[in-house]
């Protein structure tokens, strides 16, 4: 046996590399995948922000009825209640939450003065026993007041609140609530936040930010205050318990969440949910990160089983290699197996000589691939080699036992001519059967993909039967044209009979025995087929990435500022930049409440010139949206509008909440979606929208053009109180570079790259088993007289022809899946599909490799005396 592994060495060595190389990335794609997928549940996590806090309600104060006293320790109870709060949390919880931020909170409280209404907030805030961190331009942090000033409550207000408010430190005011319930203020003290991102400051972002408007023609600013702890007692004094709202908000942290704990997260949120009730005087729990949790999960889902496609396309080919490396190894073994089966060795022995062979290549190769990917990784996923190692190490004993038996004789041809007939039935019989289970199972696959997809839950990866219908649809494209290339040849033998020369009858005679074998029809066919889809696959992600990305902008770029009467004029002077052909300014406010019939519902209102915004849409990429015109005909009293989303009750009689004034609505007809929005849209027209007594500053200013990049800085310097300026560049960059995505176009361009590769070696593997075949015929011919530069062009056809005929079937079959498949693997319609034209570079890639073959082979083949061949 050592004699021939030295014989045989580069065959065995090139098995071991393909299993190596193809465990190496099969073994990969669990850890990367996990990977991504905890940067990813990281990044969602993140993204939510304040609103994927665990939010714990503590039941309301007592108050005596008997009469209120000052308690001193009120500050000291809120941070014993936020640790009992923490004390609740289950423990997979508890392990990736940051400490709590503590808050006490008043309804929002009318100020008693002469002239435009002013709201305030009045807020405690504390984080992990601090209050926080400011400085005081004026004054002081607020303190205890005296026994004899009892009654007065003092609080601190940013710089931005006071001068709106138009206070100084020092100033009193006197709120009530909407009972008439009243306190006395004092300022102590004016403040410059030191991190005006800090999590204290999501209590209330009018802490920092006071809101301005106008409701029912009046002019209004809303704010909030910052009480201290040693005045929270005061607070708790001067109103009454049921105007004092208690809670404690967990912000997770982003780095200790995994994908794996994902679900069990969810749980154990749903069930703290469930767990307790305010009617009850327990606890209350709400948060939306189970939400966000699941979304990313489903996320993650879809990009794993959009893998698994790749995955098992990839490793059908590397079967296939496999198998047709094992027919190699078993063809140049013929002599010593033929001889030993004649000696009277059992089939069980010579499979079991070539298993030891197998068995060692298949666990050296796939221990070299995990290995590697162990060193660079840390860790490696089995579950894909597998059937990698175990067709490496039973192809060749099962081929080698089963042709060892029949080269030896042991299966005679019968005389009997009946009998021969149904040998030959049998064996048409069990193609059919065999050609039919493919089809039937390609049917299964592919209705399981329209009808699930191919995300999967959990760590078990997607749906295995809906992701392998691409690859078994390649199979069965590959049967069918096995079965129907008999036709074409017998054609073509038929047209050359007489033609001059005999090159093409000379092709198409040996195509017709030896060129339409299965296996090497099935590995290109697999091969290109699969190089298509995933290059389509990640075409139509960057296809899409760049569609997502246009609507989460708006536009080329957006501005978000503070709502201002003069964007609407810089939107104008912005078109006369170079470069810019469009901009719009609207508001958008999240969270507007429409209502309708008993049904209410937040929706995303933007307030737009309808003129501008259907010039910005015309102008960008972004879909036209030609009912906008609806909305300048105003009819009475109500304002027209357009709705994407949202109950379809909606649509009747609607009503918009806007600043305590309630907007008549007439739905005219559907809304664009405006920055991808995940709530139902509402648009209307700025004038309209005034016309009804609502009055909207613009919040947002959309540009569209070629040189928006150049001008978006001149653009933005000119406006006050910018919030964020997006890129659309940066927001496609920070799609395309999120871990999903770019994990997965790498793993779709290796895999590519692999199939070409396993492509051009099953072309090789294939060519090297029909060479002395091949020998012999060409040897023939040439001792017939056939010219040497015929018998050339014979040999480059018969390899070259088949490869070309397989190639661009598996291309049509890689943009026939495409085309029917890509809609369920990106979650999106058949016109999402962008399929890689350029593909059809691989079928001559592959025929200039059979063309290179065939001048090798030739070289040897001319070598050979033309005596040896008349002897033979």
């Amino acid at each position: 046996m050592g004699g021939r592994w030295r014989a045989d060495w580069p065959l065995l060595l090139l098995t071991g590399l393909v299993v190596a190389l193809t465990v190496g990335l099969a073994a990969a794609v669990d850890p990367v995948t996990e990977r991504a997928a905890d940067r990813a549940i990281a990044a969602a996590v993140h993204d939510a922000g304040a609103s994927g806090a665990v939010v714990a309600t503590l039941p309301a104060w007592y108050d005596d009825p008997r009469g209120k006293t000052r308690d001193p320790s009120t500050a000291v109870q809120v941070r014993q209640d936020a640790d009992y709060a923490r004390q609740a949390l289950p423990a997979g919880l508890d392990a990736v939450l940051r400490p709590g931020v503590a808050w006490v909170t008043t309804p929002t409280l009318q100020v008693r003065q002469v002239g435009p209404t002013k709201l305030l907030q009045l807020a405690f805030v504390d984080t992990a026993g601090e209050a926080p961190a400011v400085t005081y331009d004026e004054g002081g942090p607020p303190r205890a007041v005296p026994r004899r000033a009892l009654g007065l409550v003092e609080v601190a207000l940013s710089q931005t609140v006071a001068d709106a408010l138009e206070l100084e430190a020092g100033d009193r005011r006197t709120v009530q609530d909407e009972q008439g319930r009243s306190a006395k203020l004092r300022v102590s003290g004016v403040f410059t936040p030191g991190d005006p991102d800090a999590e204290a400051w999501d209590v209330s972002a009018r802490l920092l930010h006071p809101v301005q408007g106008t409701a029912d023609g009046l002019p209004y600013t809303s704010a909030a205050a910052l009480v201290s702890a040693g005045s929270l007692a005061d607070l708790r004094l001067v109103l009454p318990a049921d105007d004092l709202t208690r809670r404690v908000s967990f912000r997770p942290d982003p780095s200790r969440v995994r994908w794996l704990a994902a679900r069990s997260l969810e749980r154990e949120i749903v069930s703290l949910q469930a767990s307790a009730s305010l009617s009850r005087g327990d606890v209350a729990w709400d948060s939306l990160l189970g939400s966000t949790l699941e979304r990313a999960r489903a996320d993650i889902a879809s990009a794993r089983g959009r893998a698994d496609v790749l995955l098992i396309g990839l490793l059908a080919a590397t079967l296939l290699v496999l198998v047709l490396a094992a027919q190699l190894l078993v063809l140049r073994r013929r002599d010593p197996l033929t001889m030993a089966r004649q000696r009277g060795a059992s089939l069980a022995s010579i499979g079991l000589e070539l298993l030891v062979e197998g068995l060692t290549v298949a666990v050296l190769g796939a221990v070299v691939g995990l290995g590697a990917v162990v060193l660079v990784t840390g860790s490696a996923g089995w579950a894909w080699a597998v059937p990698v190692a175990v067709v490496a190490a039973l192809a060749s004993p099962v081929l080698g036992a089963s042709w060892a038996d029949v080269w030896a004789g042991a299966r005679r041809v019968p005389a009997n001519r009946s009998a021969r007939r149904t040998a030959t039935r049998t064996r048409l019989l069990r193609r059919l059967a065999v050609e039919t289970a493919v089809l039937l199972v390609a049917a299964l696959s592919f209705s399981a993909l329209l009808q699930r997809g191919v995300a999967g839950d959990g760590a078990a990866g997607g749906d295995v039967t809906a992701a392998s219908a691409p690859t078994w649809w390649a199979v069965a494209g590959a049967l069918v044209l096995l079965r129907v290339l008999p036709v074409p040849v017998r054609w073509a033998l038929r047209a050359t009979r007489r033609s001059p020369g005999g090159v093409g009858f000379f092709v198409a005679a040996r195509i017709g025995e030896a060129g339409a074998r299965a296996l090497p029809v099935l590995v290109v066919v697999v091969a290109v087929a699969g190089i298509t889809l995933g290059a389509s696959l990640a075409e139509s992600d960057r296809a899409g990435q760049t569609s997502a990305a246009l609507s989460s902008v708006g536009g080329d770029a957006r501005i978000d500022a503070d709502p201002q009467a003069d964007l609407a004029q810089l939107a104008e002077d912005a078109e006369d930049e170079p470069g810019v052909d469009a901009a719009a300014a609207a508001r958008v406010e999240d969270g507007a409440r429409l209502s309708s019939g008993g049904a209410s519902q937040a929706v995303r209102l933007v307030v737009v010139d309808a003129g501008d915004y259907a010039a910005l849409l015309a102008a960008s990429n972004l879909a036209d949206a030609p009912q906008l015109g609806r909305l300048d005909a105003a009819d009475g009293d109500e304002v027209p509008a357009l709705l994407v989303g949202g109950d379809s009750v909606l649509r009747d009689t609607a009503s918009l909440r806007w600043e305590d004034t309630s907007v008549p609505i007439d739905v005219v007809g559907t809304a664009p979606d405006v920055d991808a929005s995940a709530a139902p849209v509402l648009v209307v027209d700025t004038d309209s929208f005034a016309a009804a007594g609502a009055v909207a500053l613009p919040d947002t200013l959309w540009v569209v053009g070629t040189g928006t990049d150049a001008a978006l800085d001149r653009i933005a310097s000119r406006v006050d109180g910018v919030d964020s300026v997006v890129r659309l560049s940066d927001e496609l960059e920070a799609r395309r570079t999120a871990p999903l995505p770019s994990a997965l176009i790498d793993l779709a361009v290796a895999s590519s790259v692999l199939l070409l590769v396993l492509g051009i070696l099953g072309l090789l593997l294939s060519a090297a088993a029909q060479a002395p075949e091949r020998a012999r015929s060409l040897g023939r011919l040439r001792a017939l007289g056939l010219p040497q530069g015929e018998v050339r062009r014979v040999l480059v056809g018969e390899l070259a022809v088949p490869v070309a005929v397989a190639a661009l079937a598996g291309w049509l079959l890689g943009v026939a899946c495409s085309y029917a498949m890509l809609g369920s693997l990106t979650a999106g319609s058949p016109t999402d599909v962008e399929v890689s034209w350029w593909t059809i570079g691989v079928v001559p890639i592959l025929v200039v490799a059979a063309v290179a073959v065939a001048v090798l082979e030739w070289r040897r083949i001319r070598r050979r005396p033309l005596s040896q061949l008349l002897r033979t």
